[in-house]
């Protein structure tokens, strides 16, 4: 099927219009604005000027199109791209990492879906096709990964809405579970950009707030006026609702009918893990078990008393720990004890190879920490001595010390970690608390690292880079690090399988 060069499908050509036009709208939209508002003519030449930039993205979208195609050939895509200067990439079948589809409300109103394709070559997915039908896009994406059965990779494989029943089955969220999800999620960037919004735009607020105060009869008026002291209290709770609700709208609308499974096979090097979700904007991801590099689980307060984590799995990127924000994700918004186990027995399935090892970090963390914190916070205590005296300042560095003594108690507690050899699992945080786990042989580098004070005192920091992510042990006993290290890269060079 995709023996010979071909493009896209027709439709790609209003995909990428759409998906270029949208790109010009969101980093131009607050100049329009802006624009609008100012009533200067000269802003007609500025008009003018992105008129004239949107017939030039039109005819990009038309070339990029027509000079878009890919093909497999003898174990390689090979697709060629380019408008003025002409490339031509050869991407290695057992080198693409991941292969995600995805439909939003436009492709799917032209029955198309669009294809990422990541091999850790560069940041973010290393190829995008915009439109491909989506039997032949699933097709394609068993092409890619070496799936042991091409004809049985389309819709037949993915779990209908409502299928609990779907063989090898891993978790399923229900609509309560993305509301509690939606309700865990972080809603302080929300109301920060919904205050911003008032005052980028207070001026205009209050134009709009005087016109429609001339129209309220004067009787109202006094009732208003009567009431404002308890609407301005009002106001940060009705912001904060709002922000809420759309965290909870947003979950929903982006998990939706969320699936997970595994594809099983004989030959380990053949399973993987599937994932699909959403309700506008479609998705199916799939990561071969076998790639996958760096895991961690991480849950806040909210989420501990609702009883889920959020799971990420993580397959190479490009440059590693420092682009983990790059590439294609796998991401489980919600899952409990019992998917977690058995996820955690898929992508390490010789957990616990032998008996496991807990490591602390020594004391000298809780007051280096501690020191760090008061002295951080020292100025405040001496600012109260200025102002109001002695006996002032005193307490309020004494409050400082105690307020730094129990977060620092409260951090060194929840760092730990635990190997059996082969792997290691790092636990981290008091109320944002996170897990990150890592099998040593695919690790790419050990980093042991130790000033001059730190080997006085005899502690160290081990960090584990892998191709995804990273897993740090900070303050271990000297002699421990050394050995961890030691036991680390000798799995490392005794491995003789694949690690990527």
């Amino acid at each position: 099927m995709f023996d010979r060069p071909q493009r896209q499908h027709a439709l790609g050509l209003l995909i990428l219009i759409g998906w270029q036009a949208q790109a010009l709208v969101r980093s131009t939209w607050p100049v329009f604005v802006a624009f609008y508002f100012q009533g200067d003519r000269d802003a007609q030449f500025f008009v003018w000027a992105i008129a004239a930039g949107c017939v030039l993205t039109f005819l990009g979208a038309v070339l990029h199109f027509a000079r878009f195609t890919f093909h497999l050939e003898a174990d390689q895509l090979h697709v060629r791209k380019g408008v003025l200067v002409r490339d031509k990439v050869n991407i290695p079948l057992d080198r693409v990492q991941a292969v995600h589809v995805e439909q939003n409300l436009l492709q799917r109103l032209f029955k198309v879906c669009g294809l990422k394709i990541d091999t850790a070559g560069s940041a973010g997915s290393e190829l995008v096709i915009h439109a491909l039908p989506w039997d032949d896009a699933h097709a394609l994406r068993s092409r890619l990964l070496q799936s042991a059965q091409v004809t049985n990779a389309g819709v037949e494989d993915e779990p209908r809405p409502g299928d609990t029943d779907t063989p090898n089955l891993v978790a399923a969220l229900d609509t309560a579970t993305l509301l509690k999800v939606g309700l865990s999620q972080n809603h302080l960037s929300k109301i920060g950009f919904a205050i911003g919004g008032l005052l980028t735009f207070q001026g205009v607020a209050w134009e709009v707030v005087a016109e429609v105060w001339q129209q309220v009869p004067s009787m109202y008026r006094t009732v208003l006026l009567f009431l404002s002291p308890l609407l301005l209290v009002l106001s940060p709770v009705v912001i904060a609702a709002v922000s809420v609700l759309i965290s909870v709208v947003t979950s929903v609308v982006k998990h939706w009918k969320l699936r997970v499974w595994v594809e099983a096979d004989e030959d380990p090097s053949k399973r993987a893990l599937h994932l699909s979700q959403g309700l506008l904007n479609r998705q199916s991801m799939q990561v071969p078990l076998h790639k996958v590099q760096w895991v961690m689980w991480e849950n806040t307060w909210i989420r501990r008393q609702f009883g889920f984590d959020t799971l990420h799995v993580r397959q190479a990127s490009a440059g590693g720990a420092e682009s983990t924000s790059g590439g294609l994700k796998l991401t489980i918004p919600a899952v409990d004890g019992p998917p977690t186990r058995e996820l955690e027995g898929l992508v390490f399935p010789t957990w616990p190879e032998r008996r496991l090892v807990t490591m602390r970090p020594m004391a000298y963390a809780f007051w280096m920490r501690w020191l760090k914190r008061t002295l951080l916070w020292s100025p405040l205590a001496l600012l109260a001595t200025w102002n109001f005296g002695w006996v002032v300042g005193l307490t309020a560095l004494g409050g400082c010390a105690a307020w730094t003594w129990f977060w620092a108690r409260a951090w060194h507690r929840g760092m730990w970690a635990t190997t059996d050899g082969r792997h290691v699992s790092v636990h981290r945080g008091w109320l944002f608390r996170k897990r990150v786990m890592v099998d040593w042989t695919k690790l790419q580098a050990v980093q042991f690292t130790q000033n001059r004070i730190q080997a006085r005192r005899g502690v160290a920091h081990l960090t584990f880079h892998t191709a995804s992510g990273v897993a740090v042990l900070p303050y271990l006993p000297t002699s421990t690090a050394l050995q961890i290290r030691d036991l680390a890269c000798a799995q490392v060079n005794g491995h003789r399988g694949a690690w990527m």
